[in-house]
């Protein structure tokens, strides 16, 4: 089973190039059996959405990511909700698995935590940080012992994230590892991700396998 665990779609991501039911098409023909929704969830997305006329961001995304569920359902195509968080603090970007609506919900809160912080909840309400693409341009190192793991390969085109430092860091440091396509368009789409003989439905299946470990890291898949 082929998991895309970061791409974006232009319903909620300002930088999203691709709807998310183009994004679910090329996912399901590239052979992915799920796609995680990981648009950006931040304050400067939040204000963006307000000057739109959406007051409420966690509500704004909800409703995108129901539609999108439904529709990769009806395609055979499982569609999870994760999130690319940034604090207040720094530029930083951060991949979120298993976080609970009542936590996203309170993003004022969310966003104004600094990295302990952010650990401590993650680990109280049991979701999942990664650190994505840690060694781009005005990325901060955020010490290892704050985060579950890091991204150690990212696809996204036009960027020089130094996945190889990267993956030395997750070595040296024994970070949980993971890789994505960072898409944001449907030709940018399916060069990671991870492979896994579990059947991935739930977020809880998902969480599980990579608490776990049970997977492969994967780029240019096919």
């Amino acid at each position: 089973m082929l998991v895309e665990l970061h791409v974006h779609c232009s319903e909620i991501s300002a930088c999203g190039r691709s709807p998310y039911k183009d994004m679910i098409d090329t996912y399901k023909s590239l052979g992915y059996s799920v796609m995680v929704m990981t648009d950006h969830f931040a304050r400067y997305n939040a204000n963006d959405k307000k000057l739109l006329g959406y007051d409420n961001i966690y509500e704004y995304y909800d409703g995108i990511y129901k539609k999108a569920q439904e529709y990769g359902a009806s395609v055979g195509m499982t569609v999870l909700k994760g999130y690319e968080l940034r604090l207040d603090s720094n530029l930083n970007d951060y991949l979120v698995y298993g976080m609970p609506d009542e936590v996203a919900s309170d993003y004022d809160r969310l966003f104004a935590l600094d990295n302990r912080a952010l650990l401590a909840l993650s680990k109280e309400k049991g979701f999942l940080v990664y650190q994505a693409h840690p060694f781009r341009n005005s990325m901060t190192v955020v010490r290892p012992d704050y985060l579950f793991g890091i991204e150690i390969y990212n696809g996204a085109q036009g960027h020089d994230s130094r996945n190889d430092i990267a993956r030395e860091w997750a070595e040296k440091f024994s970070l949980h590892a993971i890789s994505g396509s960072d898409a944001h368009i449907t030709s940018a789409a399916g060069t990671s991700g991870v492979m896994t003989d579990r059947n991935i439905k739930t977020m809880e299946d998902l969480v599980l396998m990579l608490r776990e470990n049970d997977y492969s890291i994967i780029r240019n898949p096919g």
